[in-house]
């Protein structure tokens, strides 16, 4: 009798759990739908069947990321763990993370380029709801400088989403390009999105794509003389309408994943490896 208690105590607490991962795995599903409805066109010239694909690849590997990023989040002080390799490239690299995000955000991205061999990774937080794009850039253009000054290089810059536009507004200052050795952004609304419609904050919805930061004289523009590489994935479920994740103006190299997540991203071993290999083809060039 025991043994059958037993096993049916263990059900019960298996139950819940397995609950608990199917909600996490299918939460995103409607945002990949109502993406899919944005982009019809780019759906039909993808076809029924791969169309299909993508969204539930997408699906899945936001509903994966999901629960990562919500337990990293409070643990910041993580970013500041000795690193693996401590005598590999000392090349500075500079990560900016996204919307409503923390520099907790690159916990993996930053694990994975310090085993593809460098080690001097650095990350810059701000609050997303107590500032605006331009106060933020003029704070970011003051942490590339110090970068520069500590280290003697140019800076590689690595932005997710919002942290693709802050970095091309930093260096987009003829001083600041100077010293920076290029960008490479991830899931980065060059356009803006409409899902900034419903965000909470000033920042949030100064990315719609009817904003000041996309129309007009004041417009966001990006640095020339620097390479640029645009990382993006081909089922984003918060870049909307798809096309908004591709740069209008610039010499550009755009990469497109297999189909994931906005914030699976920044996970993925996939784009770890190219972000890695576009930070390699930056100090080569």
């Amino acid at each position: 009798m025991r043994q059958l208690e037993t096993g049916y105590v263990n059900r019960n607490h298996t139950l819940p759990m397995i609950k608990i991962l199917f909600l996490l795995l299918v939460l995103p599903l409607p945002l990949f739908l109502f993406a899919a409805l944005c982009n019809i066109e780019e759906i039909h010239g993808r076809g029924a069947r791969q169309a299909a694909i993508d969204i539930i690849r997408a699906t899945l590997s936001a509903g994966i990321s999901l629960p990562i990023a919500i337990c990293t989040r409070p643990f910041t002080s993580l970013c500041n763990l000795p690193l693996i390799r401590k005598d590999g490239d000392d090349t500075p690299i500079l990560m900016v993370h996204g919307l409503y995000h923390n520099k907790a955000a690159w916990l993996v991205m930053r694990y994975r380029l310090n085993l593809a061999g460098y080690s001097n990774l650095n990350t810059w937080q701000y609050n997303s709801f107590t500032t605006s794009y331009p106060e933020l850039v003029l704070e970011l253009r003051d942490i590339i400088s110090k970068l520069h000054r500590e280290s003697g290089q140019k800076v590689i810059l690595t932005g997710h989403s919002l942290g693709g536009l802050l970095s091309c507004g930093a260096a987009r200052d003829p001083e600041i390009g100077q010293i920076c050795a290029g960008i490479i952004t991830l899931g980065t609304p060059y356009r803006g999105s409409k899902m900034a419609s419903i965000a909470i904050g000033r920042l949030g919805r100064s990315l719609h794509p009817q904003s000041a930061l996309f129309n007009g004289d004041n417009k966001i523009s990006y640095p020339q003389e620097i390479p640029k590489t645009a990382i993006i994935s081909p089922t984003d479920e918060l870049v909307l309408p798809w096309d908004n994740l591709e740069p209008q103006s610039g010499q550009w190299q755009i990469i497109r994943t297999k189909a994931l997540g906005h914030v699976a991203m920044l996970y993925s071993k996939e784009t770890g490896a190219l972000v890695s290999g576009e930070i390699q083809k930056i100090q080569n060039a």
